[in-house]
């Protein structure tokens, strides 16, 4: 797999064991456990204290500084895995989308593709009347319809209740940034501690990022609403 940026000898040498280890754990990852680590990551972010999330930051970033090559190579695992299995996470997304459309009626569950017919319409309309291929008739007629569905369109994306619309796959993209990249963090905290003879003083804030990648294992109470066991699709 290519890289898309070059990195330092030192940190290529340690890439492939890195990349390895990530694969191992971010692959089986289910569509429940990456949307609990996305939410409990951003409901860590939305509720400590200000204090703690900066005391966290500097942690890791001093441990990151410790050592750099390690986590070098986890950036370059991240960035290339995160956009190679960015069509699993395009697929949840649909899944997540299928999901709140049945919890909701249909009128409002295909309020978006009734406002792009609208927007379709319109277009179509401008578009062709300059070259008089459509009467002066039909031009208004058309152009009442869409904006008809235009402001129908609109009116039903108001009544959408499911919380799933703008779930944890809203952003697949982001969402599997978050899981690669914690994924592959991790799997440089394996590599430096049976690599590194000081690693155990740097146990807090490795294990702070261990605790981070568990939360994929726990609901968020944020958004304990949202409901991902109905995905189908699980598979990298």
């Amino acid at each position: 797999m290519q890289r898309q940026e070059a990195i330092s000898p030192q940190a290529a040498e340690l890439e492939p064991e890195i990349r390895r280890r990530a694969q191992a754990a971010a692959r089986h990852v289910t569509p429940v456990q990456a949307a609990n680590l996305f939410n409990g990551v951003v409901e860590a972010e939305r509720t400590e204290a200000f204090e703690d999330l900066s005391a966290a930051e500097q942690l890791e970033q001093d441990l990151h500084e410790r050592y750099p090559r390690y986590f070098e190579a986890a950036d370059a695992v991240r960035d290339t895995e995160a956009k190679a299995d960015l069509p699993r996470f395009r697929a949840w997304r649909r899944e997540q989308h299928r999901l709140a459309r049945e919890a909701d009626s249909w009128s409002a569950g295909n309020a978006g593709r009734i406002r792009a017919a609208g927007g379709i319409l319109l277009a179509a309309v401008v578009l062709t009347r300059p070259f008089g291929l459509i009467s002066a008739d039909v031009f208004y007629t058309a152009g009442l319809a869409a904006a008809a569905l235009l402001v129908l369109g609109t009116q039903l994306l108001k009544k959408r209740r499911s919380p799933l619309w703008n779930g944890a796959f809203a952003d697949p993209r982001l969402a599997s940034l978050y899981v690669w990249g914690y994924a592959s963090g991790v799997a440089a905290v394996a590599l430096i501690r049976t690599r590194e003879p000081d690693a155990g003083e740097w146990e807090t804030a490795m294990r702070q990022m261990e605790a981070m990648w568990e939360r994929r294992n726990r609901r968020s109470t944020l958004w304990a609403e949202e409901d991902y066991t109905g995905i189908r699709y699980t598979s990298a």
